[in-house]
């Protein structure tokens, strides 16, 4: 069933949804129950936001947070951020609708130990729909101390497939279907960002099409973003790789350490001719 659109809008209004979440530390590693007050060894910290992971034959997964392989202490992605930033990884369950993960008391303790810590910086990278996540979070919170957003691959503006009524269990349809592009235009952010947050987009594309093999690159960098200025850099690797893939360890790892700022009108439609007309043409 497709929720219905007061759903969704809730979780910008509605009291916070409690939902199983958990925060780890993952370089420098530290296992068992995170502390209050993590060490700082860097002046950076880096949390990687996961995205959708479909439980089509064991649903109980999608029901508590899991570690991806990309955000396993020994990842290159992990390995690489660590030369500059303590790494941190998030998980959540895949109940609600990702607007309530964004707005939930889980993610916002997580940030929250962050900034306690003493961080100068606090980057959110998000695949996916975890790049939607980050983004609604720093939205609505701009005092959270997150000084940077970094998106990967991230269906902004709605994926088709998540319109589908099959291939995922019923546990997370909620979760699914506000990835439908009729549910994002109508919860999309205002693009009025706070002038203080560095944002940008990273586009994932394959060859000969224009997308990364799930989710189209005008969704990936919506114009909400461009008109906002948001920058986007171009990787040529598919949605599934996205963090993975060494050309795009490479990307993600200097935008989490160079200063990031906004374009110019000129620069977005430079840029623009590149991503939706030029390559690979």
């Amino acid at each position: 069933m497709t929720p219905s659109l007061p759903l969704v809008l809730a979780a910008f209004v509605a009291p916070a949804v409690e939902l199983p979440t958990e925060l780890w530390q993952v370089a420098p590693e530290r296992k068992g129950v995170f502390a209050i007050n993590p060490p700082r060894t860097k002046d950076r910290a880096v949390l990687l936001i996961p995205g959708l992971k479909i439980h089509p034959f064991r649903p109980s997964y999608a029901t508590k947070p899991e570690l991806r392989e990309y955000q396993q202490p020994s990842s290159e992605l992990v390995r690489t951020l660590a030369k500059d930033a303590d790494v941190f990884a998030f998980g959540y369950a895949q109940t609600v609708p990702l607007d309530a993960v964004a707005m939930s008391p889980g993610l916002r303790a997580a940030v929250g130990r962050l900034k306690q810590a003493g961080y100068e910086e606090v980057v959110l990278i998000g695949h996916s729909a975890g790049g939607i996540i980050a983004r609604v979070f720093a939205e609505a919170h701009p005092d959270s101390g997150v000084t940077k957003v970094i998106t990967v691959a991230s269906p902004h503006a709605g994926a088709e497939l998540a319109s589908l009524k099959v291939g995922y269990p019923r546990v997370q349809a909620p979760f699914v279907e506000s990835l439908a592009p009729s549910i994002r235009t109508q919860v999309a952010g205002t693009g009025q960002f706070d002038e203080k947050l560095q944002i940008t987009c990273v586009v994932c594309k394959v060859k000969r099409i224009e997308a990364d093999g799930l989710v189209k690159l005008s969704s990936q960098w919506p114009d909400d973003c461009r008109k906002a200025g948001v920058p986007a850099v171009l990787v040529q690797t598919d949605h599934w790789h996205a963090m993975l893939a060494p050309q795009s360890v490479k990307v993600i790892s200097e935008l989490a350490k160079e200063k990031l700022t906004r374009w110019t009108p000129e620069e977005v439609e430079k840029a623009r001719k590149v991503l939706f007309r030029d390559f690979d043409k």
